[in-house]
């Protein structure tokens, strides 16, 4: 594709996507005709689809409008389209028929692009306990071949989505947009475990490589490391010598804590209390066994992190997670997880804007395809109303991790921190098309419905989290809020009575009180409970300058005070352009 005089690098399925929506310019192409004419005879996921929009939005240039999205309907191409006439040249430079040459390599290199899914293996095994070691070791092979720049590897998000799908792995390939494809089977048998795997082009059906491997249990680091090898030996590429050594890293000579690590992330990936917690204990094991495991000390940093503010007061748990990334830097200064984990620590817990930023910039530079480090750096980004930044950083990791709920949620949530509900709205809906019951997606929605003054879709949506998870402090408030807000002050109040009594045996954070004193007009305790939730060291303190919930009290002196404190003073401006917006 040439644009602005210039040759631009377009795969096939996008420019699939764009002949189709150029030759009905002007028309609505619904998302169900995108999804058949584009992927036949395939279930692909709306999300998806999205996703390649997106890309192709980024490929025609973001300055210009040229696809309007239809909620709930589809596309249109807007811009103006002329069809050439015979014989007629495009008006361009004399380069014209060597840019038309490059196209034609540009194109025929996109479609041969190395990009890999390593589907989950298969458990062989009657014993559910041995999940822990097919999704583990999908995973460090996954994070092995992510570190070949020549390689754009689909992170665990998106892959695991298909994990037990009947889908046939050629259809897997096509959703996710990549040509090669590694599968595999873990058996174990008492002590011993048989890995069968290979690799295969999606393009031809042809094998490159396969193996079956018949080891001891003890071996599972070396075989995840040798799987990692035979796959790049097999895909020709010529290694530096740092990704070679990359590749070949180990950080743990210790069978019994590389199995304990294992464990720990496969129960770190459920995302409940419950989860975290038996995580932080399989950490802890891996780290007494070797106190020099980095990626253990990373793991151990995002666990109290995400127990911080929700089943812990950050207070306790954000100094252990600083310390836990700090220790695992202090090992491997190279290590992006550990540099993504410190990002959090500054930002949440020290409110050093500088510092994450650098942390998370430093994190993405050891490792551009490590996707939650580009989400964690669009949220840093959201909360600061660079959305633009926030933009390029979400839609960076979606081409990573294209169908991760998780970054879905994010990209949702900046649309929300911009006021830009109905796109929102329209980003949750698709979110939840993945899986209806995601809590914070579902959260998003309620807070979304709210601001568009759809009160009783908001209460119905706060009530089913609370069905689904009633844990969490947040929920229980933001349901406060919205009574409080629609008139029902007497349930508002009701709800605060049971916030109190559970701040007498675990931790509620100040500012769920606040939102709901907010809604219920006073606006002194609110401010009073805002100060204790920063002496709390709240991460929610990081919204300050962005939570739609605070916007009546944005003038006040002791707010204001509040802002300067969380290093937001200077940018307050920018907040009061937005709101104007």
């Amino acid at each position: 594709m040439i644009r602005e005089n210039k040759v631009v690098p377009i795969t096939p399925k996008l420019f699939d996507i764009l002949l189709l929506l150029v030759e009905n310019s002007g028309s609505l192409i619904t998302k169900e005709t995108l999804l058949e004419k584009i992927w036949p005879n395939a279930f692909v996921e709306e999300a998806n689809l999205s996703v390649n929009v997106a890309s192709l939005r980024k490929t025609l240039g973001n300055d210009h409008q040229y696809i309007e999205t239809v909620p709930k309907g589809g596309y249109r191409f807007v811009a103006a389209v002329r069809r050439l006439q015979p014989n007629e040249n495009i008006s361009s430079p004399p380069a014209a028929k060597l840019a038309k040459e490059k196209l034609a390599n540009n194109v025929e290199t996109a479609g041969q692009l190395k990009s890999l899914a390593i589907l989950p293996f298969d458990n062989g095994s009657e014993n559910p306990a041995a999940e822990y070691l097919s999704e583990g070791l999908t995973e460090s092979i996954i994070n092995n071949l992510s570190q070949l720049s020549a390689l754009r590897v689909v992170a665990r998000n998106s892959v695991f989505r298909y994990k037990n799908s009947k889908l046939s792995a050629s259809a897997i390939a096509r959703h996710l947009g990549v040509h090669l494809v590694v599968s595999g089977r873990i058996l174990q048998l008492a002590d011993r475990i048989i890995i069968r795997t290979e690799l295969v082009d999606m393009s031809s059906e042809r094998q490159l490589w396969g193996g079956q491997f018949h080891r001891r249990l003890s071996d599972v680091l070396a075989v995840q490391q040798e799987i990692s090898e035979e796959v790049s030996k097999a895909l020709e590429f010529q290694l530096t010598r740092e990704e070679r050594n990359r590749l070949t890293k180990h950080y743990t000579d210790n069978s019994e804590a590389y199995h304990l690590y294992l464990k720990g992330r496969y129960h770190w990936n459920k995302f409940n209390q419950v989860g975290l917690r038996t995580a932080v204990e399989f950490f802890v094991q891996a780290i007494d066994i070797d106190p020099t495991y980095a990626l253990a000390y990373a793991g151990l940093a995002d666990c109290y992190y995400r127990m911080s503010n929700v089943y812990a007061p950050s207070s306790e748990a954000m100094p252990k997670a600083k310390a836990s990334a700090i220790k695992a830097l202090d090992i491997d200064p190279n290590l992006s997880e550990g540099h993504a984990a410190l990002g959090l620590a500054k930002l949440f817990y020290e409110l050093d804007w500088p510092g994450a930023e650098s942390a998370f910039r430093r994190a993405i530079e050891i490792n551009p395809q490590y996707s939650t480090a580009h989400q964690r750096l669009g949220l840093y980004f959201s909360l600061l109303t660079r959305f633009e930044d926030a933009a390029r950083e979400y839609e960076l990791a979606r081409q990573i991790d294209p169908l991760s709920q998780h970054l879905a949620y994010g990209l949702a949530l900046m649309f929300f921190l911009a006021r830009d509900y109905e796109r929102a709205l329209s980003e949750v809906q698709t979110t939840l098309e993945m899986d209806s019951n995601y809590v914070p997606t579902l959260y998003l929605l309620g807070r979304t419905y709210e601001q568009l003054g759809k009160i009783d879709q908001a209460v119905e949506v706060f009530e089913k989290i609370l069905a689904l998870n009633d844990s969490a402090p947040t929920f229980l408030a933001a349901l406060g809020h919205v009574h409080a807000i629609s008139g029902k002050k007497h349930e508002a109040k009701r709800i605060l009575e049971q916030l109190r009594e559970r701040a007498r045996h675990s931790y509620v954070s100040s500012y769920c009180f606040a939102v709901i004193h907010l809604a219920l007009g006073d606006r002194d305790e609110a401010l009073s409970c805002l100060e204790r939730a920063f002496e709390e060291r709240s991460e929610m303190m990081t919204w300050l300058k962005i939570d739609p919930h605070l916007d009546e009290i944005r003038s006040y002196p002791r707010f204001r005070e509040l802002m300067h404190r969380a290093g937001l003073a200077e940018d307050y401006q920018a907040y009061e352009e937005l709101i104007a917006s």
